[in-house]
């Protein structure tokens, strides 16, 4: 397989397809042909020359991905999972035996959901992951944080090792001010008890946003995840205002200039679809997910290995939630399996 060849999704079928990727008008893009449904073209960015000057390093993903729950307490605009809070939650064995599954390698696991604090018993499966017969794993909380507005539910974590926590809080203006009001808290709370945030996770509906959620992360010095939102999952009614990578990043690099604050690139954390960089010292990754149309599976390099498709094979996160999307969101039959090549070992 040459430079530019690669394996994509057909966007009506999801099968896996032959799929290249070529420069047209200063454009990105990535021409793909479905033996069904013929061929498709999709923009990978508008901007050829940004998407050639990135470097990272080239890795496998380094962390699992646990999905434990499809209940939510927040119906955002945008939601890759779609929550069904009439669903049952996997029992903690089913969850521990998941774990065992993996090679005993000491990557860190993500507990996710939708949204994990609305497991009553969440302590209780990070206790019974820390106590497995196996290599400490690094346990991270993917949260919305509503319910850590609670001070009585945030002391059940005090004490439990080996715990960090990713918000995702979004714009002010995303959820409304009550539930923005109710995660700072949650937030403020986590910080108090001395709780290790890792990350602050932000999805933008345009990048008139950028500046606020910039000023924040500053405010509050903790790793920030930009990201904007993908056509996977729930997207706002209306008509979808497809944004790039290059364009965020170069409305950032333009605040950061306006601003008189530093920009050092990262080469080493990031991968196609986030750009990593030190602003003011702080570590920012700005994010455009991949969808089914722009998939590119030589390129789907991500923190996490993924299990959330059922029936299929372990495979990188982003491949992972779009197989997802047909099968359980959309409730389509998946008609292929994912290549070996792209499996978990």
């Amino acid at each position: 397989m040459n430079t530019s060849e690669t394996i994509s999704l057909c966007k009506h079928c999801y099968r896996h397809i032959p799929a290249e990727r070529f420069e047209k008008n200063g454009q990105m893009i990535l021409g793909k042909t479905c033996p069904k449904h013929g061929y498709q073209e999709a923009i990978l960015d508008i901007n050829t020359n940004f998407y050639k000057s990135q470097q990272y390093e080239r890795r496998k993903p380094s962390s699992y991905w646990l999905d434990i729950t499809n209940r939510c307490n927040l119906d955002c605009p945008h939601c890759y999972q779609m929550p069904d809070n009439n669903s049952k939650d996997p029992s903690i064995d089913y969850l521990l035996s998941e774990v065992m599954s993996w090679p005993d390698n000491g990557l860190p696991v993500s507990l996710v959901g939708a949204e994990p604090t609305v497991r009553r018993d969440l302590a209780d499966l990070v206790l019974a992951i820390h106590a497995l017969p196996i290599k400490r794993r690094n346990v991270i909380i993917v949260t919305n944080g509503v319910y850590l507005a609670k001070w009585d539910y945030v002391e059940r974590f005090k004490d439990i090792p080996n715990l960090k926590w990713t918000f995702g809080l979004n714009h002010p203006d995303y959820n409304g001010g009550q539930i923005r009001t109710k995660q700072m808290i949650g937030l403020e709370n986590c910080l108090k008890l001395g709780l290790d945030v890792k990350t602050l996770t932000y999805t933008l509906a345009n990048l008139e946003q950028l500046s606020d959620v910039m000023h924040e992360v500053q405010k509050f010095k903790i790793n920030a995840r930009i990201q904007l939102g993908v056509e996977i999952g729930r997207v706002p009614e209306g008509d979808f205002k497809e944004l790039y990578l290059s364009e965020l990043v170069a409305v950032a690099e333009q605040f950061c200039s306006d601003n008189g604050w530093t920009w050092e690139p990262d080469y080493t954390g990031g991968n196609r679809t986030h750009y990593a960089v030190r602003i003011n010292g702080i570590e920012h990754k700005f994010i455009k997910w991949c969808d089914v149309r722009t998939i590119d599976l030589e390129e789907v390099q991500s923190e996490s290995w993924a299990s959330i498709v059922p029936g299929k094979p372990m495979s990188p996160l982003l491949h992972q939630v779009i197989l997802r999307d047909q099968a359980v969101n959309k409730g389509q039959m998946l008609l292929d399996t994912v290549p070996e090549k792209y499996r978990h070992e």
